[in-house]
């Protein structure tokens, strides 16, 4: 259960151990701070990756600003606005350890302007790229003359070996990568310090990074190494595509091109083109790179037929039903009702006539969901 606690020295409760000293000089490298630290479940099924939190509102008013001042000292000067109609202090952080890596969103406000000076780097030592992935507001960057001013989605990249300034009020992620994994990745020395890619394999990582946030609370820490080789190599190849970076990043690519495939399948199964063609126009993808996300799933025309009928089902089982079945077979791409009856009962072993009677014999007892399928149809589009 969550409690107010101090890890060890580099950061990190003694039931797990890693090589990530970031949040630890971020968040456990002044006497003063306190902070919630989840500790990971550490039973032979389910090691949980460790966390920390910060959170200002679990805090006094006037001692939030402080104590998270406090945290960043070591690595960062601060400065908040404080003006005359400045919105009050706010910060929460929650942070994970991914071994080497370390991963965090934060949301902080009013505007923080953070320095960091060549007192800092030789305090802190950190040898580590930086990158932020800015989810609303706004965020500023100068990167010792390469000024960057983020737009939603996008992201920027700092050689924490250098000197920098940002001025934000924003919601972001952030991910801290050790300089040798990320050089390691690359074809040759690359200058990243204030660099913000801008590609199809940069939107593939803003997606995947996004994912990460919602994920890596359910993670456990045997899933992490790979994890975190996939997410490395997905930043080099934002930077700068290769064979080697491209294979390697294969599978958290083909991942979020598959969310992406299913999501637009979803919004448009009325549509009578929806099919491969339109499908790759929609992704950037060559035919055969669709053909290969989709064998698991019985291919992209059973996919799409599969998922009409599911929604064609759903539509029956209404009780609140205006349509014929002819109408909504038609409606949802089915050529003629021969051909919609036949793939029906092939998919679900009953026909549509049978669905439409239940649902009529449960009128008008329950208007609103009351069975897994409904509940779940429901959360489809």
């Amino acid at each position: 259960m969550p409690r107010t606690g101090r890890t060890d020295s580099a950061g990190y409760p003694p039931t797990a151990p890693s090589r990530c000293p970031v949040a630890g000089s971020l968040l456990g490298g002044d006497p003063l701070v306190d902070f919630k630290m989840d500790l990971p479940d550490c039973s032979p099924h389910a090691q949980r990756v460790p966390q920390f939190r910060f959170q200002s509102a679990e805090h006094a008013p006037g001692d939030a600003l402080a104590l998270w001042r406090d945290c960043l000292s070591r690595s960062w000067e601060l400065n908040v606005d404080e003006g005359a109609g400045a919105v009050p202090f706010h910060a929460e952080a929650h942070m994970w350890n991914m071994d080497r890596l370390m991963f965090s969103s934060g949301r902080f406000g009013p505007t923080q302007v953070r320095t960091r000076r060549e007192r800092n780097i030789r305090a802190d030592q950190f040898d580590h790229y930086r990158v932020i992935l800015l989810r609303e507001g706004r965020f500023d960057c100068d990167a010792e003359g390469r000024r960057t001013s983020l737009t939603p989605g996008r992201f920027v990249i700092t050689d924490m070996a250098r000197a920098e300034s940002n001025e934000s009020c924003s919601a972001s992620l952030a991910l801290f990568v050790p300089r040798s994994e990320l050089d390691d990745a690359l074809p040759h020395p690359i200058d990243l310090h204030g660099l913000s890619p801008d590609n199809a394999c940069a939107n593939l990582l803003a997606e995947h990074l996004v994912t990460l946030e919602a994920r890596l609370p359910e993670a456990t820490l045997p899933e992490i190494p790979s994890l975190s080789r996939a997410t490395v190599n997905l930043l080099a190849a934002s930077i700068a595509a290769t064979p080697v970076n491209l294979e390697a990043s294969r599978a958290a690519v083909e991942h979020i091109l598959l969310r992406r495939a299913r999501r637009f399948i979803e919004m448009n199964l009325k549509e009578e083109e929806l099919g491969a063609a339109m499908l790759c126009a929609q992704l950037r993808v060559a035919r055969s790179t669709l053909y290969r996300l989709f064998e698991p799933l019985g291919g992209v025309s059973q996919f799409i037929k599969e998922r009409r009928l599911a929604r064609v089902h759903e539509l029956l089982g209404a009780s609140a039903l205006t349509r014929s079945i002819a109408d909504l077979a038609e409606q949802h791409g089915f050529k003629s009702a021969a051909h919609f009856s036949k793939a029906f009962r092939a998919q679900y072993g009953y026909s549509a006539r049978e669905v439409v009677r239940e649902a009529q014999a449960r009128r008008p007892a329950a208007a609103a969901p009351n069975r897994l399928d409904q509940w779940l149809g429901g959360l489809m589009h």
